[in-house]
């Protein structure tokens, strides 16, 4: 056996399918893992006589079919798998969309198996879907139920035959570390927030859910008198924040109609912000006096992603301070979601950035905290 190579086992478990050929069937003599530092694996799989490409998906254990599974993808290039070919409908996908699949038609020798074996690198967190339909993030670890998909043809073509071999991270594999989801104490996280409410004049507020939430953003609008209005609503769209956003499409629009006649002018603009690897960083809508349009945006929000617990909070609200022309007597940001913003910065905002740059535009930060799902 060659040195350095950490073999694993993996626990195969197969679906009954209608093919007479049994090339495609992937068996647990024809694939092991190599572990490559904290941060993924690569897989490797046997080719055998008839297959050209190999490509990982969701699970398709759902014995009824009653939905599609995605093919998985990396969040990041890699040298491995990031200039792999992919075709779908009978074309070859663009190759510049940012969209790293789990694919391989370019088997190499591997000296374990002696022969040829197709090659995935695997990090431990990746993602699938699209916005307009179904997206999701998946961790990889012991127990993760994934998908070999296994084609006649290469780029992963379905014009030709092609087979599932679901299988399971068995526990006969060494424990694939957890994804890091560094905690926040509740008063921790509060003073957090309090801290951005008194560096920019607005104020800190619990709110026991979205319906309450929605009754504290419409006291903070009539704690202002005449003039004109800017506000920004910054709202987390992850998973947890599923009912909560509900209640704001539900009843934000109307509660607003009932409290903007006392105003010379009212404008509100929205942010939706997730976090780092995930669909979206940040997602803005413009300002708008017009609520039947800032229904229509409500209508259309969607929540995903959202696996660790800190978010991308100060980008969200940076985001609202940056992105949009301030002219209104009164400015004001309202923020709203469950958990806390990342003690260390992830990319260039910092809260440093957030408090000087509200500052200078005069702008008041209300942060509206909610119970947190996890």
């Amino acid at each position: 056996m060659r040195k350095g190579i950490a073999v694993f086992i993996i626990m195969l478990t197969f679906t009954l399918v209608s093919l007479s050929s049994q090339e495609l069937t992937i068996e647990p003599g024809d694939v092991y893992i190599d572990m490559v530092g904290e941060d993924g694996f690569h897989l490797w799989i046997r080719q055998k006589p008839g297959m050209n490409s190999v490509l990982l998906t969701e699970s398709t254990a759902d014995p009824e079919k009653l939905r599609d599974s995605f093919a998985l993808r990396a969040y990041e290039f890699n040298e491995i798998n990031g200039n792999e070919a992919r075709m779908l409908d009978g074309e070859l996908l663009p190759r510049d969309r940012g969209m790293y699949y789990l694919i391989d038609s370019s088997p190499v020798y591997n000296e374990l198996m002696e022969g040829m074996a197709f090659q995935i690198y695997v990090p431990l967190q990746l993602t699938y879907g699209y916005a307009w339909s179904r997206e999701g993030q998946l961790d990889i670890r012991q127990g993760t139920w994934l998908n070999i998909r296994a084609f006649s043809k290469a780029y992963a073509d379905y014009s030709g035959i092609y087979q599932d071999n679901p299988f399971i991270l068995s526990t006969r594999i060494k424990e694939l570390p957890p994804a890091v989801i560094p905690e926040i104490a509740d008063k921790e996280l509060e003073d957090i927030m309090e801290e951005a409410a008194l560096m920019t004049g607005g104020a800190f507020i619990r709110a026991d859910d979205g319906d309450d939430a929605v009754d504290k953003i419409g006291r903070i609008i009539t704690s202002v008198e005449g003039g004109s209005i800017d506000v920004v609503l910054v709202v987390d769209s992850t998973v947890s924040m599923k009912n909560d956003i509900n209640f704001i499409q539900k009843k934000l629009v109307p509660l607003v109609k009932t409290h903007i006649e006392g105003f010379d002018s009212f404008r509100i603009g929205i942010v939706l912000y997730r976090d780092y690897k995930e669909a979206y960083l940040t997602k803005e809508t413009p300002f708008q006096t017009d609520l039947d349009k800032v229904q229509w945006y409500l209508d259309r929000i969607t929540v995903s992603g959202g696996r660790d617990i800190p978010e991308a909070v100060y980008e969200g609200i940076f985001s609202g301070i940056s992105n949009y022309e301030w002219t209104s007597d009164h400015r004001i940001i309202i923020q709203v979601g469950d958990a806390s913003p990342h003690e260390v910065p992830k990319g260039e905002i910092t809260k440093e950035m957030v408090y000087r740059e509200a500052a200078e535009l005069g702008i008041s930060i209300y942060p509206i905290l909610l119970p947190s799902e996890y």
